[in-house]
């Protein structure tokens, strides 16, 4: 059976790992207009598709609907930061991709059982070492 709490629970990990990949898109790509939105839907499809089977292989016996919240959330939470690239280009797109990461750590951080100081802690400190490792591996 699927309980909200199981549903809850792969939402706040496939998005965690969705937007992660949305701030290495953004940073790896920041002047690259038009670039964003095609290479976040490449990786958006890969997150449904890994993140749902990934979850489903691991752990059939909670079945493939938490299975597909999982990729669910992964893809959403890899595509929206992107939209903003669809409508706007420069800093403005950057800005508000940015903007957005932002929004859905802040969700990923109430949908996590820890809640309060702790979970925004973590869930902005991992972004940001997302973000640095992008860039360091960039410059390379």
């Amino acid at each position: 059976m699927v309980t909200p709490a199981a549903l809850k629970r792969e939402a706040c990990f496939g998005s965690a790992d969705g937007v992660t990949i949305a701030l290495g898109l953004i940073v790896s790509l920041a002047g690259h207009p038009g670039a964003m939105w095609h290479a976040a839907v490449g990786a958006g499809v890969a997150e449904l598709v890994g993140m749902t089977a990934g979850k489903w292989l691991s752990d059939s016996d909670a079945g493939f609907w938490v299975a597909l919240a999982n990729g669910g959330a992964a893809l959403a939470a890899c595509l929206l930061p992107a939209v903003p690239s669809l409508l706007v280009h420069g800093r403005t797109a950057l800005a508000a991709e940015i903007a957005l990461v932002a929004v859905i750590a802040a969700v990923i951080a109430w949908l996590r059982p820890e809640r309060g100081v702790l979970a925004v802690a973590q869930t902005y400190g991992v972004l940001v070492v997302a973000a640095g490792l992008v860039l360091a591996a960039g410059a390379l």
